[in-house]
């Protein structure tokens, strides 16, 4: 019972910090510089590789902070449940799929798992 409330309290931080560095970078690049981000109200090619290594960055803190909460009882689930979580998410927002192309949702999705098994993997060391 300890083991799951531990599972899924850091399945909903990591995810929280995932998507929270995310969005919090994504509305600071555009109020930056709107001009970057997008042109003819169609997201610009260069901030789809710049928001591939924010998420980069946002999965790795994630990961981090799920390892932080899960400790080493079950490393290998806690970090495929946030994995799982945040490519379904990913695959789920329909609007923003549209707009990065099938590419980059190919990117994000590799980026995730990369990303988790980092902050994973920085943590448990």
């Amino acid at each position: 019972m300890i083991t799951g409330s531990f599972l899924a309290l850091a399945l909903f931080l990591g995810y929280a910090v995932a998507v929270c560095l995310s969005m919090a970078a994504t509305f600071g690049i555009s109020a930056a510089s709107h001009g970057f981000v997008a042109e003819e109200y169609r997201i610009r090619r260069r901030y789809k590789f710049v928001q591939d290594a924010v998420w980069l960055v946002a999965t790795t803190a994630g990961g981090y902070v799920a390892a932080l909460v899960i400790g080493e009882t079950h490393p290998w689930l806690g970090g495929t449940g946030l994995v799982a979580i945040l490519i379904g998410v990913l695959w789920v927002n329909a609007w923003e799929m549209r707009q990065r192309g099938i590419e980059h949702q190919i990117v994000m999705s590799v980026v995730t798992v990369v990303g988790v098994a980092g902050g994973f993997l920085l943590r448990l060391r």
